[in-house]
C-alpha cells in the first residue's frame, strides 16, 4: 500500500499536511487565479524524495518542463514523464521523458501515452506517482461534456486503484456551474480559489467527506 503524498508547505498554513494514496485533488477557479502554479508545485512536491511525475498538458512539453524546474534542482527522465497534446512539434527535451498526441481530443492517444509512462516507472522501481491533467477545461473544448465525463472517471478510478496522486485544473467562468459541478463530483477533494474585491486571492478546501473550510488568503502571512 503506497505511504500518504506529502502537502506540508502547499497551502498557507498547512492545511493539508498529506493526501492518501489514490487521491484524486481539483484546482478550480476563474482564470487568471494562478490554478495551473499551484498544480505544478503539487506535482513536483514529493519529487525529491523518488516520486515520480507524470502530467497530462495542453501546452507545450517545453513549458511544463521549464516550469517543473522552478520548483525541483534537475529533472531525471527515468522520473518525469510529460504527455503533450498540444500538437507542436516543440523542442527535444533530453531531461524528461516525453510522449506527443496530435490533439487534446485523441483521448486514446493520451491514454496510450500514459500506459507506456506508467511502464517505464514501474520498471524503474516507481510506485508513487503524481498524475497532473492541465487542463480539464481545454478538453472540454474539443470534446462533448459526455465523453470528457467518462475519461476523467475511468482516469480518476485508474489513479485511485493504483495508488497515484491526481491532480487536475479547471476554469470555473468557463463552464455552467452545474457541469462545473458534475465534473468536480470525480473528484475527491477540490481547492477552489477565488479573487475578491480587494484583489488578494483566497482559496477554500471542499470534499474529503468534511465540511468546506473557511475562506482564507492564499498569501502566507508576514
Amino acid at each position: 500500500m503506497n505511504e500518504p503524498y506529502d502537502a506540508s508547505g502547499f497551502l498557507p498554513g498547512n492545511t493539508l499536511d498529506e493526501l492518501p494514496a489514490g487521491t484524486n485533488i481539483a484546482i478550480v477557479g476563474p482564470s487568471m487565479t494562478g490554478k495551473r502554479e499551484l498544480a505544478l508545485q503539487l506535482l513536483a512536491t514529493g519529487y525529491e524524495s523518488g516520486e515520480g511525475v507524470l502530467c497530462i498538458t495542453t501546452d507545450s512539453a517545453a513549458t511544463v518542463n521549464s516550469d517543473l524546474e522552478r520548483y525541483v534542482g534537475s529533472l531525471d527522465e527515468g522520473r518525469v514523464g510529460i504527455i503533450d497534446t498540444s500538437g507542436s512539434e516543440g523542442q527535444e527535451l533530453l531531461n524528461v521523458t516525453t510522449e506527443s498526441v496530435s490533439s487534446p481530443s485523441d483521448l486514446t492517444g493520451i491514454s496510450i501515452g500514459t500506459a507506456k509512462l506508467f511502464q517505464q516507472f514501474e520498471n524503474n522501481g516507481i510506485t508513487d506517482i503524481r498524475y497532473g491533467l492541465i487542463s480539464v477545461s481545454t478538453l472540454l473544448q474539443y470534446l462533448d461534456n459526455q465523453t470528457v465525463f467518462k475519461f476523467i472517471h475511468i482516469y480518476t478510478k485508474r489513479i485511485g486503484a493504483t495508488g497515484g496522486l491526481g491532480i487536475y485544473t479547471l476554469d470555473s467562468d468557463a463552464h455552467e456551474p452545474q457541469l462545473v459541478n458534475t465534473i468536480t463530483g470525480q473528484f475527491d477533494g477540490v481547492i477552489e480559489l477565488r479573487e475578491p474585491a480587494n484583489g488578494d486571492l483566497e482559496f477554500r478546501i471542499r470534499g474529503f467527506g468534511k465540511r468546506p473550510t473557511p475562506w482564507g488568503s492564499l498569501q502566507e502571512e508576514e
